[in-house]
């Protein structure tokens, strides 16, 4: 290396040292409230409301510090305006770095997102690993709660989101995600419902379906009970289980866990029509029976093909319902369009769409030892 080139790297070293800045120390901690939680509703005039939670770090470090839960609200014509006078109302600066979810109640969703999309997006603190959600309650009620699981709301939602694998209905979607696509294909997004069990035994939440957000609006609600046939369309689903008769005795049911699923999509256009076959494969083991089942050659067809004939069904009903309203949730604008990128198609996709679903189900173990009587 000549010496003009090490002189080079030896003032690039010393200008990289002068422009390093160090991670927090205690007493930038001591100053600061980390929120873990941003709720936004709006009012009746349409501005919007914005609730927080945080946990200020403790003078000295001790890891009791997270326990203090400190609430704000805010108010204002933007969401800008209410963040800022959220933040006049602490004695500690708002930190968004640990944010883990932002909520948004069913009147903030139903009267459009558009208005708070860009502060999120733009402000350097709201990253976009945190979950997105809809709450269809009153959001006092949400921000008060207490859950014995888990202090903090935002810890609780993601950590609930994150264990969504053990359900094949429920839905989830983070807020890189729904960036992603609420300008692509039809503009629509299906976001996760948060509320309320019915008849818990303690204070909880849990995912409750799906919200169907079309041009930043709200203007549908998947149930609980259509989110498997949703998840198995878009190859989302990972665990989960199937209910169905069981063939010993058709008063009782047998239930089969989801070890995978895979579902391959095939678009093709014949001028006219546009044909989605959606191949769906899912490999199962048995979890349980009511009263008993023996797994005869026979029982077991019968098992595969009403598990089958199941999944068929909540796709097709899920796939019929939003044909009828004109709003494509599966992502076939996007599709099409890759596939055949110099044909427009002037009206909406979804309305000359027919669907065929083809699923195989395989039984991972059966046998004498698996029978139960």
């Amino acid at each position: 290396m000549s010496k003009y080139k090490k002189t080079l790297v030896i003032i690039c070293l010393i200008i990289s040292c002068f422009n390093m800045s160090a991670c927090f120390s205690y007493r930038d901690i001591n100053r600061l409230l980390f929120v873990t939680c941003i709720i936004i509703d709006v009012d009746s005039n349409g501005n919007p409301i914005i609730y927080s939670e945080a946990y200020k770090g403790i003078r000295g470090g001790t890891p009791q510090g997270t326990d203090e839960r400190i609430l704000f609200e805010g108010k204002g014509k933007t969401i800008f305006e209410a963040v800022r006078n959220m933040n006049s109302t602490s004695s500690y600066k708002l930190n968004y770095t640990q944010n883990k979810a932002i909520i948004f109640t069913q009147n903030a969703a139903e009267s459009g997102l558009e208005n708070y999309i860009d502060f999120l997006d733009r402000d350097q603190e709201l990253l976009i690993r945190p979950y997105i959600a809809i709450y269809l309650g009153d959001p006092e009620k949400l921000i008060k709660m207490n859950i014995l699981q888990e202090k903090y709301i935002g810890f609780f939602i993601m950590h609930l989101v994150e264990n969504v694998g053990s359900s094949s209905r429920a839905l989830k979607l983070s807020l890189n995600d729904f960036y992603n696509q609420r300008n692509m294909g039809d503009k629509t997004n299906v976001v996760t419902i948060i509320d309320f069990p019915k008849d818990a035994l303690e204070q909880r939440l849990e995912i409750n379906g799906g919200a169907v957000i079309k041009d930043d609006k709200m203007v549908s609600i998947i149930k609980a009970d259509e989110g498997q046939g949703f998840n198995f369309l878009m190859n989302a689903v990972s665990s989960g289980s199937l209910e169905i008769t069981n063939p010993c005795d058709i008063n009782k049911f047998i239930t089969l866990e989801i070890l995978k699923s895979k579902t391959k999509t095939e678009i093709n256009y014949d001028g006219n029509v546009i044909h989605m076959k959606k191949r769906i494969k899912v490999n199962v083991d048995f979890a349980e029976a009511q009263k008993k089942i023996v797994f005869t050659k026979e029982n077991v067809n019968k098992i595969v093909e009403k598990a089958e004939k199941n999944i068929v069904e909540s796709c097709n009903s899920l796939f019929a319902k939003y044909k009828t309203m004109g709003i494509d949730i599966f992502d076939i604008t996007e599709q099409f369009y890759d596939k055949y990128p110099k044909i427009k198609i002037p009206n909406n996709i979804i309305k000359k769409t027919e669907l065929k679903v083809e699923v195989e189900v395989q039984i991972m173990n059966t046998g004498d030892q698996k029978n139960f009587q």
